[in-house]
């Protein structure tokens, strides 16, 4: 309400009452401090010619900062928060809006720097007050947090992205498989004919020897494939038990002296080391050291295969296979545990050994590496 005098000749002659009923704004002013206490929308208004941000006292508390006299900042403060990265978009908005000329009516995203030292996603949105001559004023806008749904676009982005590998290495196992198991079988067929028609007796063991070793490549093969499903699903068991890492390498070196019998490299073990025991899977364990010992023989024409063990100074062992052999170029040492590499295409084997050894390490909570020259 409000009121006014009106005099006649110097004396109070009436009083005149203005009322207004306000319930409207009132109600309309409660409901919007209500919806902007409850969401993360935060006004502010600027001021041109102090070259200042007053704030809402909420903003200074989400963001875990100190508020300044009167919940205000300087120009040069806000522009300090706005990551380096977004500051050329807000001075854009904000040229517009000072010109007077129109209003800027598109909602900027920016990150500001929190009082924790992270990043944080907003976007702001402003109009301005000019006065009777047209220009500008102050602006007034809102600022809201969209880290949100920053972080659930993130999230979609990066579970497209697995996806889309996922089926990119499913073509690419597939397409890989059917190479490899056509080969060995090419092989069985043709050789196996040519063994049904020929009557030399030499000739026939050859291609006998031919079919035999194409047979167990392929059964290695299923074998491989399935082990690596078995993995993938989550169905491949592990029986934990307490191992002993001596008698272990020992049985290993034993049951190679046969197959490396006629063979130039010598496979070694230092009887001498000390007795440890872990708790692990040890048929596993045999499996991860054997395809090793496996590959270093099919790389090493002379010298020496050594299969130790060390205890690291964070009290893990360290299980070894150390060979004389060719070595591996630094580049090919980070793709020899990925699916169907084979760094010799015209040695026998499939390419699955060391991705199989690598997932049953992790599984066996593990770590798997290669050191060459």
């Amino acid at each position: 309400g409000d009121f006014a005098t009106i005099k006649e000749e110097g004396h109070l002659k009436k009083i005149l009452f203005f009322f207004r009923n306000i319930t409207v704004e009132l109600t309309q002013e409660y409901i919007l401090n209500t919806a902007l206490q409850r969401t993360k929308i935060y006004p502010w208004n600027y001021d041109i010619n102090r070259s200042e941000f007053t704030l809402d006292n909420r903003y200074f508390e989400h963001l875990g900062i100190s508020a300044g006299e009167n919940n205000t900042l300087t120009m040069e403060e806000y522009v300090n928060m706005i990551h380096p990265d977004d500051r050329q978009a807000m001075a854009d908005a904000f040229i517009v809006q000072l010109s007077g000329m129109e209003t800027f009516d598109k909602s900027v995203p920016f990150r500001l720097h929190r009082g924790d030292g992270t990043w944080e996603w907003f976007e702001g949105q402003s109009t301005y007050i000019a006065n009777i001559s047209g220009h500008p004023y102050r602006l007034v806008g809102i600022c809201m947090s969209i880290q949100e749904y920053k972080d659930i676009e993130n999230t979609l982005i990066e579970a497209r992205k697995k996806a889309e590998e996922s089926d990119r290495l499913k073509m690419a196992f597939l397409a890989n498989m059917s190479h490899e198991i056509r080969t060995p079988l090419n092989a069985i067929v043709g050789f196996s004919d040519l063994l049904a028609e020929s009557d030399d007796r030499e000739e026939r063991f050859g291609y006998l020897k031919i079919v035999q070793e194409n047979n167990e490549l392929l059964l290695q093969l299923i074998s491989d494939i399935l082990d690596l499903s078995k993995i993938e699903a989550g169905t491949f068991k592990f029986i934990n038990d307490r191992v002993n890492v001596y008698q272990l390498c020992n049985e290993i070196v034993r049951s190679y002296s046969i197959k490396i019998k006629n063979h130039q490299v010598k496979l070694i073990f230092d009887e001498q080391s000390p007795v440890y025991y872990i708790t692990s899977d040890k048929n596993r364990v045999i499996q991860v050291l054997s395809n090793f010992i496996n590959n270093a023989l099919k790389f090493t024409s002379q010298g020496t295969i050594t299969l130790g063990y060390e205890l690291l100074p964070n009290h893990e062992l360290k299980l070894y296979v150390c060979d004389t052999g060719q070595g591996i170029a630094e580049e090919k040492q980070k793709v020899i545990f990925d699916r169907f590499v084979k760094l010799n295409t015209f040695v026998q084997g499939t390419g699955l050994g060391l991705s199989i050894c690598k997932s049953l390490v992790k599984q066996m909570g593990g770590q798997i590496g290669v050191n060459s020259k």
